[in-house]
C-alpha cells in the first residue's frame, strides 16, 4: 500500500475537487433559478433567523411554521451572520458545502471497496445529470440530507463489515434527523438487506444491538428540539412536522396534477433512469452485473449488494409517499454514481482512467454551461426570477436608509431578494401607510386590488415609481406622501467575527476529515494508486 502523499492519489483528489469546482462555478454564473422548487421557503426561513433572531423555529412569509427540522436554515443563517451579507451564496450554503464533503466522501468510499479507478469517476457521475448540475446551488436542505445519509450509510457500512463503534452513525444519523427527519436512517438502513442476499455460510451477522442503540441516541437532539419548539410555537411543531409532513406525505391526499393516479408512485422510477441519466442507466446496467454476476471477493461482493440495496430500498420509499418531486432524488444519487462509477471503470484500463476523467470533465463542463445557460435559460420560473432580480435591484436604487417598505399581494420571493421578513401590508391599512409622514414604499403585485382598496379608504392619487413585468403580471413600486426618513425597518447585518470563527474552523477541519479519509481510503483501496 501507498501513502497518503503518494501523487497518484493527488491526482484522483484534485480531479475530484476540480469536478466540484467547476461544476459550482458553471452554477454560480449561471441564472438564479430562486422561484423553482420551492427554494423561496429556505430563503423565508432563514430571514426569519436573521431578522426575527428566530432561531428555535422559523415560519415563511405566510407565517406557516417551517416544513423541515432546521439544520439546513441553522447553517445558511450562520453563514449569513459570519459574512454580515444575505445572498445566493450564504443561503446555499448548505448545499456547495455539503456537496464536496458528499464528494471526498464518497471517492474514499469507492476508492476503498472497487479501487482508486473506480473513485475517479464519481464526482462527474454524481455531478453531471439534471438534477446534480443544480445540487450545489439549491437552496433547500436535500443536499445537505444527501449528505447526512452518505456519512450515515457509510457509518452503517463500517459497523457491520469493520465492527466500527456506535458514535459516527449517532452522530449523522442526528444530523439526518435534523435535517429532514428520521426517513435518513430508513434509506441508509435497506443496504443491510445485504446481509439476507449472501449465502447462510458466509453470512456476516448484522450488529443490530449496535445500530439500535445509535438509532435511539440520534433521536435525543431531536426530540429535545421538537419538544422546545412545540411549546414555543404554542403546538405548531407536531401538527407542522409529524402530521402534515411525515404522516401527510406517507398518508395524505393526492393534490397534485401527477398525482391523481396509482401510477404517480412509479414516478420516481423513470426520473431516476431518464433524468438522472448517464449515472440511473448505468447504475441500471450495473445492477443487472451485481445479479447476474457477482464479484468473486467476499468484501467486495458485500459492498456492491450493500449498495444496490441502498438504492433500490430509497427508490422503494420514495415511490410509496404521495408526495413525488424530482428533486427528492438527490437521496439515492449517491448509490447510484457508486455503481456506476464502478462500471465505468471497467470501460478503460486503470493506468489510462485519469487521462479520460479530464478529458471527460474538460467536455462535460462547456456542455452543462451549455444547458445551463442556453437551454434551461428560457424555463418560466428562471425568467421570473430574472424579472424579479431586475425589479428588485430598481427598487433598492429607490430606497435610502429609514425608508418604510410594505408589500402588497407579492410573491414572497419579492422579500427574499429585498432581505425582507415581514408580514404583508394589511389591507386596511393601506390609506394609513400611504398617508405618513415618513417616506414609505410600496410594492404592489395586484394593482387593480391595491387601488380599489385605497379609493374606499379615501385615496384617489398615487406615485407610480418603478413598474416592471413579472410572469403574466407586473410588479409596482408604489410611493406614499411623507418625505421624511425615518428608523430602518430592517435591522442592518454586520460582519460577526465569532461565529466567522467558528464556522471557518468548523468547516477546516470538516473538510481536512474529508481529505484524509479520501486519501487513506484511496491508499488502502484493492486496486492500489500504484494501478493509476
Amino acid at each position: 500500500m501507498r501513502s497518503s502523499a503518494d501523487p497518484r492519489i493527488r491526482i484522483v483528489l484534485i480531479i475530484a475537487i476540480a469536478s466540484w469546482a467547476g461544476f459550482t462555478l458553471v452554477r454560480a454564473t449561471g441564472p438564479d433559478d430562486l422561484l423553482s422548487r420551492d427554494q423561496v421557503k429556505m430563503g423565508g426561513y432563514v430571514l426569519d433567523i436573521v431578522e426575527n433572531d428566530a432561531w428555535l423555529w422559523q415560519q415563511d412569509h405566510a407565517a406557516n411554521f417551517a416544513s423541515k427540522p432546521p439544520l439546513s436554515q441553522w447553517l445558511a443563517a450562520a453563514a449569513t451572520h459570519a459574512i454580515g451579507s444575505f445572498h445566493r451564496l450564504t443561503l446555499t450554503f448548505p448545499s456547495w458545502w455539503s456537496t464536496l464533503f458528499t464528494i471526498l466522501i464518497l471517492v474514499g468510499w469507492v476508492g476503498r471497496e472497487f479501487g482508486s479507478a473506480a473513485a475517479l469517476w464519481v464526482p462527474l457521475l454524481l455531478l453531471f445529470n439534471q438534477m446534480g448540475l443544480r445540487e450545489t446551488l439549491l437552496a433547500r436542505s436535500d443536499p445537505l440530507f444527501q449528505c447526512t445519509v452518505v456519512l450515515l450509510a457509510l457509518a452503517i457500512w463500517r459497523c457491520w463489515v469493520d465492527g466500527a463503534r456506535a458514535w459516527p452513525m449517532a452522530l449523522w444519523g442526528t444530523a439526518a434527523v435534523m435535517t429532514k427527519g428520521p426517513l435518513g436512517w430508513l434509506m441508509a438502513v435497506a443496504g443491510l438487506l445485504a446481509a439476507r442476499w449472501q449465502p447462510a455460510a458466509n453470512r456476516r451477522p448484522v450488529p443490530w444491538k449496535t445500530i439500535t442503540a445509535a438509532f435511539l441516541a440520534s433521536l435525543v437532539l431531536p426530540a429535545i428540539w421538537l419538544w422546545s419548539a412545540q411549546q414555543s410555537s404554542g403546538g405548531l411543531a407536531v401538527d407542522r412536522l409529524i402530521g402534515g409532513e411525515l404522516i401527510g406525505h406517507l398518508f395524505g391526499a393526492r393534490e397534485a396534477a401527477n398525482q391523481q393516479s396509482w401510477s404517480h408512485h412509479l414516478l420516481p422510477i423513470p426520473w431516476f433512469l431518464l433524468r438522472l441519466a448517464p449515472a440511473g442507466l448505468i447504475a441500471a446496467f450495473a445492477a443487472i452485473r451485481v445479479i447476474r454476476h457477482p464479484a468473486s471477493d467476499e468484501r467486495e461482493q458485500r459492498a456492491e449488494r450493500f449498495l444496490l440495496c441502498w438504492l433500490l430500498g430509497g427508490l422503494l420509499l420514495l415511490c410509496i409517499g404521495t408526495h413525488h418531486r424530482f428533486v427528492h432524488l438527490l437521496v439515492v444519487l449517491p448509490p447510484a454514481a457508486m455503481l456506476a462509477s464502478r462500471e465505468v471503470s471497467r470501460w478503460c484500463h486503470p493506468r489510462r482512467a485519469p487521462v479520460y476523467a479530464i478529458v471527460a470533465l474538460s467536455s462535460l463542463l462547456p456542455l452543462a454551461a451549455v444547458y445551463i445557460n442556453v437551454i434551461d435559460i428560457h424555463q418560466a420560473r428562471i425568467v421570473q426570477t430574472a424579472q424579479l432580480i431586475d425589479f428588485c435591484r430598481e427598487v433598492k436604487k429607490e430606497l435610502a436608509p429609514g425608508d418604510a417598505l410594505e408589500f402588497f399581494a407579492v410573491d414572497p420571493a419579492t422579500q427574499v431578494k429585498l432581505s425582507r421578513h415581514q408580514p404583508p401590508l394589511d389591507e386596511r391599512r393601506i390609506a394609513e401607510v400611504l398617508a405618513r409622514d415618513q417616506q414609505t414604499f410600496v410594492i404592489v403585485g395586484d394593482e387593480t386590488r391595491f387601488r380599489s382598496l385605497a379609493n374606499k379608504q379615501g385615496i384617489d392619487l398615487f406615485e407610480v415609481r418603478l413598474r416592471k413585468p413579472f410572469g403574466t403580471a407586473q410588479l409596482t413600486l408604489y410611493s406614499g406622501k411623507g418625505r421624511q426618513p425615518g428608523a430602518s425597518s430592517s435591522p442592518d447585518l454586520t460582519r460577526n467575527y465569532s461565529i466567522l470563527t467558528i464556522l471557518t474552523i468548523l468547516t477546516a477541519i470538516g473538510l481536512y476529515s474529508a481529505l484524509m479519509y479520501a486519501a487513506r481510503s484511496l491508499a488502502a483501496s484493492r486496486s492500489g494508486p500504484v494501478d493509476l
